[in-house]
């Protein structure tokens, strides 16, 4: 597909930010959790989560739930309790912007924006640490194209050179779309995963940075 033109671009993302943000406020709390539980499931039949920190990935980083966003809170739990490392993110305003530490270090504190976050002083996990990464987001589409909150946060950190642990993008089924608009500078999943299915995008997608 034609990349979108750069004078729309602005406009298709806060168009598609304003439509599932009121989605995901209106569904009802009962039925998120209900949708949660189901995507949860499909995470942990993942291959890419086989054998946490045992055979298999030894650290999976996720995010604390908010703003109607799917909890991945059962899934860090499994985690944890088969040995692997869990981490979470934490905003800053030095680069990087988003870095990652040990979720099982302290109680969480509110970040800059107000969400949960590790405290300063929990012990810092390097990106080239990281084996997995449950991705937040608005919006996802078939080739994991994702549309973030605005800030260019994690397309900040996991768009820069080095090793990339497995991007995992989290979300309802509805906000899987035909085509989510992304720019150069937007990063990719390399898979998606609802509460019905699980997407696994070409890796040769052109015009998709990954």
């Amino acid at each position: 597909m034609a990349p979108f033109p750069s004078s729309d671009l602005s406009e298709q993302k806060r168009a598609l930010r304003r439509e599932m943000s009121a989605a995901r406020t209106a569904l009802p709390e009962s039925e998120c959790r209900v949708r949660g539980d189901a995507a949860s499931v499909r995470l942990l039949a993942l291959p890419e989560l086989a054998g946490l920190g045992g055979v298999g990935p030894k650290t999976l980083a996720g995010y604390v739930a908010a703003r109607g966003e799917i909890d991945p809170a059962p899934v860090l739990t499994a985690a944890a309790a088969g040995g692997a490392t869990v981490a979470l993110p934490r905003v800053t305003t030095e680069a990087p912007r988003l870095r990652f530490h040990r979720a099982d270090a302290g109680p969480l504190v509110p970040g800059r924006f107000g969400l949960r976050e590790p405290a300063a002083t929990a012990p810092e996990i390097s990106v080239d640490e990281l084996d997995v990464v449950i991705v937040p987001g608005l919006a996802f589409d078939a080739e994991g194209r994702r549309l973030g909150f605005g800030g260019g946060y994690y397309d900040g950190v996991f768009g820069a050179p080095g090793k990339r642990p497995a991007l995992i993008g989290l979300c309802y089924d509805f906000q899987v779309v035909a085509r989510c608009p992304a720019g150069d500078g937007d990063v990719a999943v390399d898979l998606v995963v609802t509460e019905t299915r699980v997407l696994r995008p070409q890796a040769d997608q052109p015009g998709v940075q990954r």
